[in-house]
């Protein structure tokens, strides 16, 4: 038999080691410390009250974390993370967990869910298939050490004001997207460039830097580059917002995150 139980229920202690536990051996080393996980769930908008230890037979076998959202008239969810003990894997209790957990989707009237996975991790992708989700787009991840300095046109035209990363909302032209960690309400510490051209907004890129106990710069995540629907220019206008965010910097580690493959211009340029 397998039930659900609000994580909220539980001590945040116990729901902390309970994440790490269920993702022990996963493609990538998502564990993180006690105060990190509390973070990360006030960071990303996570509800705990709207999340799950899932029991099998009485006996804790995984989580599985959720957001909720409000964006153009519409009630969003987002799985921030799902993982089945190593000890209950293989027996299909993920995939009764995630169509539980669609079922409590629709008990809450959402519209509209998403989630992110590992593409090598084919089993997973499956599971959520099977439940109702669809690919809709590639994610890349990419980053490097050391900037490569070429010989890229001058793009003086355009002027650059950097400010907050909610202050690219207030754009004409932008959208909420469907990336839930590169919307603006997951990064309430992030900063972003608008690029202007003649004064009327053309572009913006929203990033967050990070920094050691010293003050040193460590590293610039990009998040989202984008260009005012309709433009001719928008591989200068990115590029500008580019050379202003990581040319005039020291050296350090560069990242883009959750960049959508079919944005070309954008990866070509990265790349």
């Amino acid at each position: 038999m397998i039930t659900l139980k609000p994580l909220n229920e539980l001590p945040v202690e116990a729901v902390s080691e309970l994440w790490n536990k269920a993702f022990e051996g996963y493609f990538a080393n998502v564990s993180m410390p006690l105060d990190r996980f509390i973070a990360r769930t006030v960071n990303e908008g996570l509800s705990l009250e709207h999340s799950f230890a899932c029991y099998a037979d009485h006996e804790v076998a995984g989580i599985v974390l959720n957001g909720f959202r409000d964006s153009n008239g519409q009630k969003i969810a987002w799985n921030g993370g799902t993982a089945v003990l190593p000890s209950f894997r293989g027996k299909g209790i993920g995939k009764v967990m995630m169509a539980k957990n669609i079922e409590y989707y629709i008990e809450q009237g959402l519209d509209i869910a998403y989630l992110e996975a590992i593409s090598k991790n084919q089993h997973a992708i499956h599971v959520y298939e099977k439940v109702g989700y669809k690919i809709i787009d590639r994610l890349l991840l990419l980053s490097c050490d050391q900037l490569n300095r070429g010989n890229y046109p001058s793009t003086n035209q355009y002027q650059v004001v950097k400010g907050l990363a909610v202050d690219a909302v207030a754009l004409p032209f932008y959208q909420p997207g469907e990336v839930w960690q590169a919307q603006w309400q997951s990064l309430k510490d992030g900063e972003s460039l608008i690029v202007y051209d003649k004064g009327e907004p053309a572009g913006f890129a929203q990033f967050r830097r990070t920094f050691n106990s010293s003050g040193k710069l460590l590293g610039i995540t990009l998040y989202r580059c984008e260009v005012s629907p309709g433009r001719t220019d928008g591989k200068a206008i990115m590029l500008t917002a580019l050379q202003e965010l990581w040319g005039s910097e020291p050296d350090c580690k560069r990242s883009a995150m959750n960049i959508r493959a079919k944005e070309k211009a954008l990866v070509h340029l990265l790349e």
